[in-house]
């Protein structure tokens, strides 16, 4: 049976924090470990190595290899990758994930990457695979575009797949898991990421999951989402569980069963969800509050975006500020650690707006002891509404994979055109930065013994700069980028 290769770029910035399992080259891996090809996944954040490791793999002649990719920091080397895939074996280069999905044609037109899976990848990327060791065409794939003696084909959309609960196992062996985190919830205990569900039905025109998964939502059942837990914790040792559902919230029903299911079944862990709505939590009565945490919740993130009503109504939230300070006000009843995230800088977003947002955040700490805030500067992501607005304010976006290599999402404005003043930009860069290590709440997400101890040193500062509302002079962001976030 032939080899396949696939390569996990590495993002800089936030990677520092530990290395998440890379979820979606296991889920396209599944079908195809079950069958017994040999599969060798590459992790650029984990392997110093990882130029030599990809050479030796390629003089096995791989079927293919397969690149997935995120917009920003993970373009220039995941490319890196792709050529020297291109100039050292005759193997295809496969690329897929979000960025490659939004922009498909783009994405192509590169000169080291022959096909692009579009959306979900795990049926498509099977069933090229079984072409191209079989040496069939290619045009009945759905959900491919290709290239074809220099020219560009584009197969027919590939259906989502619609029940989860027959989709195969995740094949975690396929990494050595010691290596991966996700949340630190209890001290020195093994975690993991686990998605349970695909999808939003909500549509905040900033957000990625209109154009890649249409506003639709998808669980596996609560029944089926037990027991693939159950064998992971059990499999493994696991301390703490991340579900990394776009939205785990959804079917407040659903959601009950599965914590009760947690429960039955005594698997004595701490879990975390990055995803609880503002809306959802207010139809939560206190009995799900409670099975929560009875479970072992001990965190939710929670997108609260704005603390202006008009830059909420702008972006579709479908919230208000009132409901966000009334779900903080029940949920400091309970342990949990809230991560609540902002983002300022919209297009049309006013000086008095992105502070309406600042003096927010810092209500939310004052009246909840277990809130936390981080902030990020709006960056206009490909194929959402908002990207379509910020290009009326003047963004010009970048023509080819080469000029999205350096569209870095914490500073895009250095090298592209921005509605922002140059003044207002060094502030919300700092606004964004500081909260980031102002409050030591976030502790739980580090998992890096070099960056929990760079915390410790900046906490006193940013905890100043930020409710202080001090960005004069932010040299500790410069400092940030030559000696510790760069790629």
């Amino acid at each position: 049976m032939k080899s396949i290769v696939l390569i996990q770029p590495k993002g800089g910035g936030f990677d520092l924090l530990g290395a998440r399992i890379p979820i979606g080259l296991l889920t396209i891996s599944a079908r195809l470990k079950n069958e017994g090809y040999k599969i060798r996944i590459i992790d650029q954040r984990l392997d110093s190595n990882w130029e030599n490791t990809l050479l030796e793999s390629l003089k096995s002649n791989p079927i293919c290899v397969g690149v997935t990719c995120m917009t920003g920091r993970q373009i220039g080397p995941a490319l890196k990758a792709s050529k020297l895939s291109k100039l050292n074996s005759k193997s295809p280069v496969v690329w897929g994930g979000v960025h490659a999905s939004t922009l498909p044609h783009q994405t192509i037109q590169n000169k080291y990457i022959d096909m692009v899976v579009i959306g979900e990848g795990e049926l498509t990327f099977y069933e090229l695979i079984k072409s191209l060791e079989n040496g069939h065409n290619l045009k009945s794939i759905n959900g491919l575009i290709y290239k074809n003696q220099g020219e560009i084909h584009q197969n027919s959309p590939r259906e989502f797949i619609k029940d989860l609960d027959q989709s195969p196992d995740l094949p975690y062996e396929l990494v050595d898991v010691n290596k991966y985190s996700s949340i630190n919830l209890e001290e020195g205990g093994k975690s993991l990421d686990f998605v349970s569900s695909r999808g939003c039905p909500f549509k905040c025109s900033f957000c990625y999951n209109l154009e890649f998964n249409k506003q639709r939502w998808r669980a596996m059942s609560a029944k089926e989402t037990i027991k693939r837990v159950t064998d992971l914790v059990r499999k493994y040792n696991l301390k703490t569980i991340y579900f990394q559902d776009d939205n785990f919230c959804v079917n407040i029903e659903r959601l009950k069963e599965i914590l009760r299911g947690i429960i039955k079944n005594k698997l004595n862990i701490t879990w975390g969800t990055l995803g609880l709505r503002v809306d959802t939590a207010m139809r939560m009565d206190d009995e799900t509050f409670k099975l929560m945490y009875d479970s072992g919740c001990r965190n939710v993130d929670i997108g609260a975006e704005s603390g202006s009503d008009r830059i909420l109504q702008l972006i579709d939230k479908g919230i208000k500020i009132e409901d966000l300070l009334s779900v903080n006000q029940r949920l400091a009843k309970y342990p949990f650690i809230v991560k609540y995230t902002f983002i300022i800088g919209f297009p049309g977003e006013t000086e008095e707006e992105n502070m309406q947002t600042v003096k927010i955040a810092k209500r939310l700490v004052k009246e909840n002891s277990k809130a936390y805030t981080p902030f990020a500067v709006y960056a206009p992501y490909p194929g959402t509404k908002m990207h379509r607005t910020a290009i009326k304010y003047g963004f010009v976006p970048p023509k080819s994979l080469e000029e999205w290599a350096i569209f870095n999402p914490e500073e895009w404005f250095n090298n592209f055109n921005s509605w922002l003043k140059k003044s207002e930009i060094s502030r919300l860069r700092s606004i964004a930065f500081t909260s980031m290590f102002s409050n030591k709440n976030i502790k739980y997400k580090i998992n890096s013994p070099f960056i929990k101890l760079l915390f410790n040193i900046y906490y006193p500062l940013a905890k100043l700069r930020f409710y202080k509302d001090f960005h004069m002079f932010p040299i500790e962001f410069w400092l940030s980028k030559k000696l510790v976030f760069k790629v």
